[in-house]
C-alpha cells in the first residue's frame, strides 16, 4: 500500500464525491470549484492513488487562517489520515505565519480531543468567548 500526501487540490468532481461519501451533501461543481481555487494551503492524502482524505486553509494569508474541509473517506478513517492532514496543514501555516496570528477550525462532534494535542483550545475560555457560526441557507441550526 503506498499512501501519499500531495500539497494540491483534488479534481472538483473527486472534491464533490469524497464530500458526498462522508455525508457532508452536495455541492454545484462550480461552487466546489471556487472553493478550491481560493484555498491558501491544500493537502490531500491517497491511498494507492485513491483519494483517502483532504484538508484545506482560507484566511487572508497573513494573521488569519483557518483550517476547514478536512475529511477522510469512511473506508479510510481509523488509520490516522485525519492526523496527518493535521500535521501537514498546522506546518504549512506556521512556515508563512508571522507572531500574533491566529489559526482557528470548526470541529465536528467528538473530534476536538484530535486538534487538542495539537494545541487547539475549545472555547468558550476565560480569555475568549464562544466561536460562532452563521450557516446560510440551514434551517437546522
Amino acid at each position: 500500500m503506498i499512501v501519499e500526501i500531495r500539497h494540491e487540490a483534488p479534481p472538483v468532481e473527486v472534491f464533490c464525491a469524497l464530500r458526498r461519501a462522508c455525508g457532508w451533501g452536495d455541492v454545484p461543481p462550480a461552487v466546489a470549484e471556487e472553493a478550491l481555487k481560493s484555498s491558501l494551503i491544500t493537502a490531500t492524502i491517497y491511498v494507492d492513488e485513491c483519494l483517502a482524505g483532504f484538508g484545506r486553509v482560507v484566511g487572508d494569508g497573513a494573521l488569519y487562517f483557518h483550517i476547514q474541509d478536512v475529511v477522510v473517506d469512511p473506508r479510510f478513517r481509523g488509520r490516522g489520515h485525519g492526523t496527518r492532514l493535521i500535521e501537514t496543514l498546522v506546518r504549512r501555516i506556521l512556515e508563512r505565519a508571522p507572531p500574533g496570528s491566529t489559526i482557528g477550525l470548526m470541529a465536528a462532534v467528538g473530534k476536538e480531543p484530535m486538534y487538542e494535542r495539537f494545541g487547539f483550545v475549545a472555547r468558550p475560555t476565560e480569555a475568549y468567548g464562544a466561536g460562532m457560526s452563521l450557516f446560510v441557507g440551514v434551517n437546522d441550526v
